[in-house]
């Protein structure tokens, strides 16, 4: 019975998985065309290091207080009551909640208009104080820091409408962020003194826009919390608890993004927007395969959790960690052999030249590498949610910080902004590394099968062969050279030559990730 239930758990998660990354998919693809947007107008200015570091204010925000630590702690609770005691107590505790956070970031948001100047020294060291790049990170970041507000928000309604498996439209809303920015940018920056404030009034209409999609869904689902003075109930102090150390985990982790910015001030001009172009490149594969997964699996593991299923339990943390490898290691790959090839598909022109073109590449290439480690960190920690055990990630993702730093300052010297990019990948390993040492001791060493490791193994030498066989091709091209037109047929010919080279060579091993995905294409059991 609990081998079919089980069956039945991953079955529901792989279409939540689904559903969730083919959002994300369509999210991804507007965030790409917006990066172009952003890289033809704007190119790797003055200005656009600018905005980058004042968008790292509010993102942080909202990772302390919406979709990183609050959505993690909140769905194993809420879970938790909705299945032991009902909607209506669990209705409660939302409204507690969001009433709750709704005033904190209310008064954070104007303390942070306040003392913008301060936070912008914080984040760019670099900037000197009174110049005209350090006043327009200032300028900006006090039109983006209410975006956080609404933004949070709009996570705690995705929580609740993703504990009620309802995934679509939480899933889909980033894209709205995505158009916001689009449009400010096309629109509204060519008639402005300032352009770049634009990308600012656009972050802030997106965040607008992304809590009001999740309105009707909440309102028909009967699961719509309401501002009111909040009380301080058993249910949110156990949730305070939980929250604590997730918040000081997302914390540590968005220090590390802070210091690789601060650090990347002390650089080249342009090396602030090769790392985030970089990095945003890496997140598309994150975004579409790991995340989505992560989060369609979270309900499931917490329900397991709260019926005591704990061998299904573990048994889902390792069917996921599987598809982790299937897809998440090719997707490195893909990456790394068509870094350049992407990058000048997609950003190559305007104001984006051939260097720059080369330095967003670099930061690709180092990105990448640690590709497969971040999905996996997001599976194992969204396991630990589940036992709600926040302690943990919160230790593992201290130490990386601390690897993190010190991998900075010795590879930046050398490798420049790279660096910086190849130091955050190799910290991951390491917080990955204590994650799984510690999901075993808690758990039991049942969930790193024979099954699993084949699986690993089995991915990285299918991906081997497409590296190589997709970095040659792409290495006999002069991406540059080439029109727009003729670089994307080129890149979607390279691409499909690499994944079909994966497929036969991951059938032809027995890659239970491929028997996975035929399954779901072709409607199989």
């Amino acid at each position: 019975m609990t081998a079919d239930k089980a069956g039945s758990d991953r079955g529901k998660m792989v279409k939540a998985a689904g559903v969730v990354g083919g959002a994300t998919v369509v999210s991804r693809v507007l965030g790409l065309v917006r990066d172009a947007v952003m890289a033809a107008i704007f190119g790797a200015t003055p200005a656009a290091d600018a905005f980058f570091v004042a968008f790292r204010i509010p993102n942080l925000m909202r990772q302390l207080f919406g979709e990183g630590a609050l959505a993690s702690s909140f769905v194993p609770v809420y879970t938790d009551i909705l299945g032991k005691e009902g909607k209506t107590r669990a209705g409660e505790f939302a409204t507690n909640l969001f009433s709750l956070l709704i005033i904190v970031l209310t008064i954070i948001t104007g303390l942070g208009v306040v003392f913008a100047p301060y936070l912008v020294r914080v984040v760019a060291l670099g900037f000197t104080p009174g110049s005209e790049v350090f006043n327009l990170t200032v300028l900006l970041t006090r039109w983006m820091l209410p975006y956080m507000v609404f933004i949070c928000a709009a996570a705690m309604g995705m929580g609740i409408l993703n504990s009620h498996r309802h995934f679509l439209v939480p899933a889909a809303a980033p894209a709205l962020l995505t158009v916001a920015i689009i449009s400010a940018a096309l629109l509204v920056a060519p008639n402005l003194a300032v352009p770049i404030t634009a990308l600012a009034w656009g972050v802030l209409a997106g965040g607008v826009l992304q809590f009001l999609i999740m309105l009707p869904p909440l309102k028909s689902r009967g699961v719509m919390p309401v501002l009111r003075i909040p009380e301080l109930s058993p249910e949110v102090r156990r949730m305070a608890l939980i929250m604590g150390p997730a918040v000081l985990g997302v914390a540590v982790y968005q220090v590390n993004v802070l210091v690789d910015t601060l650090l990347a001030s002390f650089l080249a001009t342009g090396s602030i927007t090769y790392l985030w172009y970089g990095n945003r490149m890496m997140q598309f594969p994150l975004g579409v395969f790991g995340i989505a997964l992560a989060t369609a699996a979270l309900p499931t593991l917490s329900s397991q959790v709260a019926e005591g299923r704990m061998e299904d339990f573990r048994g889902t943390v390792s069917f996921s960690l599987g598809l982790t490898a299937f897809i998440g290691i090719p997707a490195a790959f893909g990456l790394i052999a068509l870094r350049e090839p992407i990058i000048a598909t997609l950003f190559g022109r305007g104001a984006f030249s051939a260097g720059d073109v080369a330095g967003a590449a670099q930061a690709l290439l180092y990105y990448s590498i640690g590709l497969p480690l971040f999905i996996g960190i997001k599976i194992l920690g969204r396991g630990f949610f589940a036992l709600e055990n926040t302690r943990i990630p919160f230790f593992a993702a201290g130490v990386a910080l601390v690897v993190n730093i010190v991998l900075n300052l010795l590879l930046m010297g050398p490798m420049g902004f790279a660096g910086l990019a190849l130091a955050t990948s190799l910290a991951s390993g390491v917080n990955l590394i204590i994650l799984a040492r510690y999901f075993t001791r808690d758990t039991g060493p049942g969930w790193f099968n024979q099954e699993l490791r084949k699986e690993i193994l089995y991915s990285f030498a299918a991906a081997t062969l497409m590296l190589l066989v997709t970095g040659v091709l792409a290495g006999t091209i002069h991406w540059m050279e080439l029109t727009t037109l003729n670089r994307v047929l080129y890149l979607v010919g390279c691409m499909g030559l690499g994944i079909g080279v994966y497929s036969v060579t991951a059938w032809i091993l027995g890659c239970k990730g491929m028997k996975t995905l035929i399954n779901k294409v072709f409607g199989k059991a």
